[in-house]
């Protein structure tokens, strides 16, 4: 190797050298979600999670230890209070007493904003059912009325899909048309059983986790906060 040739590879491989020092680097570690201590910030649930507490459509548990508590099955005062907050926390003034829905409580505003505009349902006359767990077909439903509420209808959805899902049967009739319109939105969407069936399991309990997802999925369809 003449000295020239050789003198031109290393000024080569300093230059190369000098342009990989100046490339940024990549983090490491993925920027943690909020001060929540029980979240994986590369988890599944992680870009659904992130985008709910940004928007303060969800929040966390306590002031010292901040959980968010993903694995957790959301219940009915919370997916009040989560619409409430979707749609600007109105209050409504509306005078309402249920047994479980004590004068004060964090959630006493939200559960009356969602029964004076349909978009969910009292148990019993005197019962909200507040601590009641979520199920899929519920948290569709909700949100389908909601979509309702907030555009004044929601457009009849014919999904040749839904029929195709294993248990599309076992929905309750009340929620045929709310699950119908998610699946075909890409709002809710089906999973394999152990069988390798699709189904949409419209009994199974939601847990925060998958409701944020869920939520973010139908916040940016419906352009909630562009």
């Amino acid at each position: 190797m003449n000295r020239r040739l050789y003198n031109r590879m290393i000024a080569l491989l300093l230059t190369l050298l000098f342009c990989v020092s100046l490339a940024p680097r990549a983090s490491a570690v993925t920027e943690r979600i909020g001060d929540y201590r029980d979240l994986n910030p590369n988890a599944w649930y992680a870009k659904g999670v992130r985008y709910c507490v940004a928007k303060n459509i969800m929040s966390g548990f306590g002031k010292v230890n901040h959980l968010f508590e993903p694995d957790r099955t959301m219940n009915r005062a919370e997916l009040a209070t989560i619409v409430w907050r979707m749609d600007g926390s109105p209050v409504t003034g509306l005078s309402l007493r249920f047994d479980d829905v004590k004068e004060g409580i964090w959630y006493e505003e939200a559960v009356r904003w969602v029964l004076l505009n349909g978009i969910m349902d009292a148990e019993t006359p005197s019962v909200f059912g507040a601590e009641q767990p979520i199920i899929r077909e519920q948290l569709a439903r909700a949100l389908w009325r909601y979509a309702e509420y907030r555009n004044g209808f929601v457009p009849e959805i014919n999904d040749p899909e839904f029929e195709t899902y294993r248990d599309h049967d076992k929905v309750s009739p009340g929620a045929v048309d709310a699950l119908r319109w998610a699946n075909a939105l890409g709002i809710m969407t089906g999973t394999k059983d152990i069988d390798g069936q699709y189904v949409l399991t419209p009994w199974a309990q939601v847990s925060r986790a998958s409701a944020a997802t869920i939520l973010m999925r139908f916040s940016l369809d419906m352009g909630i906060y562009d």
